[in-house]
């Protein structure tokens, strides 16, 4: 596995799940045709986690599960998306402020010209992502609320039942 320069603090989960990240992209060097080496490096695709981390927390209902507890929880398929899309918006920026055409000769040539090609994959990748976030969390909150010994949480129809049960 490739070394992680200037991030060696992460845990092995995360030097792991940044190679996953990259083979889900497809991030190679003998894959990208177009330009030399990797188009992400190892670090924005941390950050990258970082940031679908904090998404995925801070989106009601709160929570503050860590990477390791998500990918036992069975979100690697969800954690990859929230973290490609990030990555995305990233390139997807790097695109845009890079973009210039130009002509010579009555030859017009566009350098950087990707952005609405990555703005596509976004949306496709934001809209499908974000409703199986909600999902997760939807049944996050009702495993919450029914809790280890699924007990569960009373109606008041519990309570005005049982009174007449109770002596």
């Amino acid at each position: 596995m490739a070394q992680l320069q200037g991030i060696e603090h992460l845990s092995d989960t995360m030097k792991t799940f940044v190679q996953v990240v990259r083979e889900y992209l497809r991030d190679h060097p003998e894959l990208n045709r177009l330009i030399a080496g990797q188009e992400t490096n190892n670090r924005l695709i941390a950050w990258s986690i970082l940031d679908a981390l904090s998404l995925f927390n801070g989106t009601p209902h709160l929570t503050n599960y860590s990477l390791d507890e998500l990918l036992a929880m069975n979100q690697h398929y969800l954690m990859v998306r929230l973290t490609a899309t990030t990555v995305l918006e990233s390139v997807g920026l790097l695109q845009t402020r890079n973009h210039i055409n130009y002509s010579d000769g009555g030859l017009n040539v566009g350098v950087n010209d990707k952005t609405p090609l990555i703005m596509n994959w976004l949306q496709y990748f934001r809209a499908s992502t974000l409703q199986q976030l909600q999902r997760v969390k939807v049944a996050l909150n009702i495993s919450s609320i029914l809790g280890p010994s699924n007990v569960g949480v009373h109606s008041e129809y519990w309570a005005i039942n049982y009174s007449y049960l109770v002596y």
